[in-house]
């Protein structure tokens, strides 16, 4: 499959591959920056008394699990629109098949 774009079509996909790399490649490493903030922001909520009994352990917990959730979502999300994308054939075919099985 060619392109007349001429070489702009070829950087720009170049552009866009690297793009979707670095993403993906940095979405991991967001999940620590992510659990990093909110235990620094729970940490200026519940003050700054040395008791041990200022840590509210199962919040603590739900905020590493829901971070760790957020961003495995986000990747399983980039990861589908990125598989979307490469078999656009594959989806109008099946739209002629859902055509078809509707009109009998």
């Amino acid at each position: 499959m060619t392109t007349n774009g001429g070489d702009g079509s070829r950087f720009m996909a170049l552009g866009i591959a690297a793009a979707l790399v670095a993403i993906l490649v940095l979405l991991p490493f967001m999940i620590v920056v992510g659990f990093y903030s909110f235990a620094n922001v729970q940490a200026l909520i519940t003050g700054s008394d040395l008791s041990a009994q200022t840590l509210n352990i199962p919040v603590f917990l739900i905020g590493l699990v829901g971070t760790v959730v957020v961003f495995i979502l986000l990747l399983f999300g980039v990861v589908s629109l990125i598989g979307r994308s490469l078999s656009p054939r594959r989806r109008e075919e099946e739209g002629e098949l859902f055509v078809e099985l509707s009109e009998a």
